[in-house]
């Protein structure tokens, strides 16, 4: 009897890990994880990398488990997760993950008062625009701040890199196009760019990037490694695709992004806060991607002295907002800039919020400030460029209590839909063995 071969995708999130086992199309197992340890809890964006990886390997060999009670087998694994974010490690030391030697990971939300001047120091980047929690600036930063704090380490690459590196005992380190270009310093051909190697220590290798975004690179008992692709591309590679479509993607940040065709953008001129990044041999992602999204709900709750926060109170609040449009006090206005934008100087700025303003109107303000930000990041007049006729919503943006908002800023200028599909990236890194 042939055993049936199955797929596995793996991601490796900011608070969370996700997995899921897909035979032929269809989902057969998924689960998830929250990184429960308040040592874990981001602290200017730097987070336990141990805890990070026993979370995944144990969800690993969870369903790997479940996968064989069924008499099957798998074939692939394929992983993506956190894009920017840098971890260091002595590569001698990956043969167990008790004994590994490595750094804290530090995160997409990764800065400091002292990184912001020495971003001015940095050489310009050709492909791009450098921003605090790229990986080659954190790594160029610390060589600058703390050199011997890095002297014990040998490697680095992004939390999944690490992960695979251990899982599959490489020797060497591989990132895929998709994460190298979110590190910064990343050519248009996929090499480094020569200009940073002074600002960066010369006893940490660099990983290798891939020629393709589904390449192997190695095995774990038998079973195939692809280098792990970026959480976003993946968010896309989980949805239906649609011509002319724009997609809103909501989660713990936001996201406005659409994919073109790569000879279409030779004309067009982008905004600082739009990016271009590689997705496929004939297509790139055109995104906005707002550091600002759903964690703000709960960080503008956190303002107010007098109330101690609760997440239940919170999860209540949203299903009001989603069933009911709470009376709006005149001139509410907040915009929700917790964690500094890129490529815009913005602030955090609430205003006409008095004594007498309830949480529910509070949140409401924040949710329509949320859509603002998100389309000043993205233009409408960008989206007419680039001839969009619908805009598909993803994650929490299908709720009302953000649609509302949406469709207001869109003024029916066009197409509003639900994507049919759920957004799942481990699914969606899955999907990269077909794009």
């Amino acid at each position: 009897m042939t055993t049936e071969k199955v797929h596995v995708g793996i991601d490796i999130g900011t608070t969370s890990a996700k997995i899921c086992a897909k035979k032929g199309k269809d989902v057969i197992f998924e689960s998830k994880r929250v990184y429960e340890s308040d040592e874990n809890e981001p602290e200017n964006g730097i987070q336990n990398t141990k805890l990070i990886l026993n979370t995944v390997v144990d969800l690993l060999k969870a369903i790997k488990e479940k996968i064989e009670n069924e008499n099957l087998e798998i074939s692939d694994i394929w992983t993506c997760g956190q894009m920017h974010g840098i971890v260091f490690w002595d590569q001698d030391s990956i043969e167990k993950l008790d004994f590994l030697n490595t750094s804290s990971l530090y995160n997409w939300t990764y800065s400091t008062p002292n990184l912001q001047k020495f971003l001015k120091k940095l050489p310009k980047w050709n492909s791009g625009e450098i921003h605090p929690g790229f990986g080659l600036v954190t790594l160029a930063y610390l060589n600058n701040s703390s050199p011997d704090f890095l002297k014990k380490y040998n490697r680095c690459g992004t939390i999944m890199d690490l992960f695979l590196t251990c899982l599959t005992q490489n020797s060497k380190c591989f990132i895929s196009q998709h994460n190298a270009f979110s590190w910064g310093y990343c050519n248009s051909d996929y090499t480094w760019q020569q200009e940073i190697q002074k600002f960066l220590p010369n006893w940490i290798e660099l990983p290798t990037v891939t020629q393709d975004n589904s390449e192997v690179v190695g095995t774990w008992n038998g079973i195939r490694c692809h280098v792990a692709s970026g959480d976003l591309q993946a968010s896309v590679a989980s949805l239906d695709y649609f011509e002319k479509t724009a997609y809103i993607i909501i989660g713990t940040s936001a996201q406005l992004c659409c994919l073109v065709d790569s000879n279409q953008l030779s004309t067009t001129v982008l905004p600082s806060t739009v990016v271009q990044i590689p997705y496929s041999d004939s297509q790139k992602l055109i995104a906005a991607c707002s550091m600002n999204g759903g964690n703000a709900l709960e960080s503008v709750l956190k303002t107010n002295p007098d109330k101690k926060f609760s997440s239940d109170r919170l999860c209540q609040l949203l299903v009001e907002l989603d069933n009911t449009v709470p009376r709006m006090p005149k001139n509410l206005k907040i915009d929700p800039i917790f964690i500094p934008e890129r490529g815009v100087s913005k602030e955090l700025s609430i205003q006409n919020a008095h004594s007498d303003t309830t949480d529910l109107q509070i949140l409401e303000a924040t949710h329509e400030g949320i859509i603002n930000n998100l389309f000043s990041l993205f233009p409408v007049s960008l989206l007419f460029t680039l001839n969009i006729k619908t805009i598909a919503l993803v994650g929490s943006a299908q709720s009302t209590r953000f649609r509302r908002h949406i469709e207001s800023v869109n003024d029916a200028n066009f197409e509003i839909i639900t994507s049919g599909s759920v957004i799942s990236t481990p699914a969606g890194a899955i999907n990269f063995s077909k794009i």
